[in-house]
């Protein structure tokens, strides 16, 4: 059986299902991230496309185009929480916090961070025992 999680905007109208095992479960420090969320890094649950869906509220979801890289942010338009965004190789990315905060701040193991990717490029030192890429 394949395992699935949903999360929901803060104020619950746009609801996203998440389909079996991402594909990274990290944090990334790149600079497109960082512009696209405005964030220092990105604690990112990375899935391909098909297997990351809304599933209620869908007339609530809108999209913004980053205006220079082939990046999207998805987010409610009613409370304007971040659902999920894009990146260049077309996947969907969902926030580890966005999971928490929805979920009885649980992460389930499989979406245990397990590195840093593009620490070189970090604005911000973390020291934690995971590897940095």
């Amino acid at each position: 059986m394949t395992e699935t999680h949903q999360v929901h905007c803060d104020c619950g109208t746009v609801e996203v299902t998440m389909t079996g095992e991402p594909k990274v479960h990290a944090f990334c420090h790149c600079e497109d991230c960082r512009d696209l969320l405005q964030v220092p890094y990105h604690s990112v649950l990375a899935w391909e496309a098909e297997q990351v869906s809304v599933t209620k509220g869908e007339p609530s979801v809108k999209t913004f185009q980053h205006p220079s890289k082939r990046m999207t942010r998805v987010f409610c338009a009613d409370c304007g929480e971040v659902l999920y965004n894009t990146n260049a190789m077309g996947w969907k990315l969902v926030s580890q916090i966005l999971v928490l905060k929805t979920n009885g701040y649980t992460l389930p193991e499989s979406y245990q961070p397990n590195g840093h990717f593009f620490y070189d490029r970090r604005i911000v030192d973390i020291d934690d025992a995971l590897p940095k890429r």
